[in-house]
C-alpha cells in the first residue's frame, strides 16, 4: 500500500516494519516461519571479518520484561557472507539489508571494501548496510558507539568504499545520543538505528551465579521501550538524522509512538520470537490507526510529537 512506504537516508521501503539484526539469523531461517518478503527489509545478523565462536552457553534467558542474551556475534566471517549468505538471498525479500561489524577499527575499512567488491559483481544483492558499532555481548565491548571519534572513523572507512545506505547502530549506554549521532553523520552515516540491546544481569540466587555463560547480557523486550523511544526522540530533535527505531516494538500502536517520536521505520525483534508472523498482523493494523490519526500515511505521522521546526537539519 502506497501509504506505508517511507524512507530511510535513501533506503526505500514499502512498509515501515524491519526485522531486527540477530533475531532472523544470518540467512533464511526464518522462511519456515514466514514470506521474508513481508518486512519492508530483512536484516541480518551481524557478520564480522573474521569468523566467530560466540560466547558460552547459556545464551539466553527470560527475565521480568523481556529477555537477555549473550550470543556474542556467531558467524561465519564476511567471505562466508558473500559467497553464500548473499546468493542464497537473492531475490527473497522486498530489501536486504546486511549487518556488519568490525572488532578493530581498520576492520570496518575491510569489510566496505570486500562489500563493495561483491555489489560490483552483483548489483542489487543488497540495499543498505547496519554498522553495529554497539554490541555489548563480546570480550572486546566493541566500544566504537561510546566514542566519537571512533565511531566517525568507523563509519568513514566504511563509507568510502561503499555508496548505499549506511545506517549507524548505536547503544543506548551514552551521555548523550545527538553527540556519537553526529560524528557518525559527520563520518557518512546517512541514519541511524536506536538503538541496541542495553547491558543487564541476572543471577541464580541459589547459586550467587550469572546465568547466562558470560555474566552479563544485552536486555531487548517490551520493557527496552520507553527507553528507545527517548533515544529516537532525542536524536531527531537534536540532529533530525534519518532514523529507524529499535526497542521494544510489539504492536502497532507502538510503531506509530516510534513515528510520531521521529523514527521512519521500527525494527520488530524480541517478539518475532513470540510469534514469527507479528510484522503481518501489524502492517495489516497500520492503516486503521493511521486513519485514526488523521494522516494520509506513515509519512505524515513522522516526528508529528514535535515541533514544525524539529528535524529541519536532516
Amino acid at each position: 500500500m502506497e501509504m506505508l512506504r517511507t524512507e530511510v537516508g535513501g533506503l526505500a521501503l514499502a512498509t515501515p516494519l524491519l526485522s531486527a539484526s540477530g533475531t532472523f539469523g544470518h540467512e533464511d531461517e526464518m522462511a519456515e516461519w514466514i514470506d521474508l518478503r513481508e518486512p519492508g527489509a530483512v536484516v541480518l545478523k551481524t557478520v564480522t571479518f573474521h569468523p566467530r565462536r560466540g560466547n558460552p552457553p547459556p545464551r539466553i534467558v527470560e527475565v521480568s520484561g523481556g529477555i537477555l542474551n549473550s550470543i556474542g556475534l556467531p558467524n561465519e566471517g564476511i567471505d562466508h557472507l558473500i559467497a553464500v549468505t548473499l546468493p542464497r538471498m537473492r531475490g527473497r525479500t522486498r530489501a536486504l539489508v546486511v549487518n556488519v561489524a568490525g572488532e578493530r577499527v581498520d576492520e570496518f575499512g575491510r569489510i566496505g571494501e570486500k562489500l563493495a567488491a561483491a555489489l560490483r559483481a552483483n548489483p542489487g544483492d543488497f540495499q543498505a548496510v547496519e554498522l553495529n558499532l554497539s554490541c555489548p555481548n563480546v570480550e572486546s565491548g566493541f566500544p566504537f558507539a561510546k566514542s566519537p571519534e571512533l565511531a566517525a572513523r568507523c563509519v568513514r572507512l566504511c563509507r568510502d568504499h561503499l555508496s548505499v545506505p549506511l545506517l549507524a547502530k548505536l547503544s543506548p549506554s551514552v551521555a548523550d545520543i545527538a553527540e556519537i549521532a553526529l560524528a557518525c553523520k559527520e563520518g557518512g552515516a546517512d541514519g541511524l538505528t536506536l538503538s541496541n540491546t542495553a547491558l543487564g544481569l541476572a543471577l541464580d540466587w541459589r547459586t550467587g551465579r550469572p546465568r547466562l555463560g558470560a555474566g552479563h547480557g544485552g536486555f531487548s523486550g517490551p520493557a527496552l521501550k520507553p527507553l528507545a523511544m527517548y533515544l529516537v526522540f532525542t536524536a531527531f530533535r537534536k540532529t533530525g538524522m534519518p532514523i529507524v527505531a529499535a526497542g521494544g516494538a510489539e504492536t502497532a500502536e507502538d510503531v506509530m509512538e516510534f513515528l510520531a517520536a521521529g523514527a521512519r521505520a521500527v525494527q520488530i525483534g524480541t517478539a518475532t520470537f513470540r510469534s514469527p508472523r507479528v510484522m503481518r498482523a501489524i502492517e495489516q493494523r497500520l492503516p486503521e490507526l493511521l486513519a485514526q490519526a488523521g494522516v494520509a500515511d506513515v509519512a505524515a505521522q513522522i516526528g508529528r510529537a514535535h515541533p514544525p521546526a524539529a528535524g529541519a537539519k536532516a
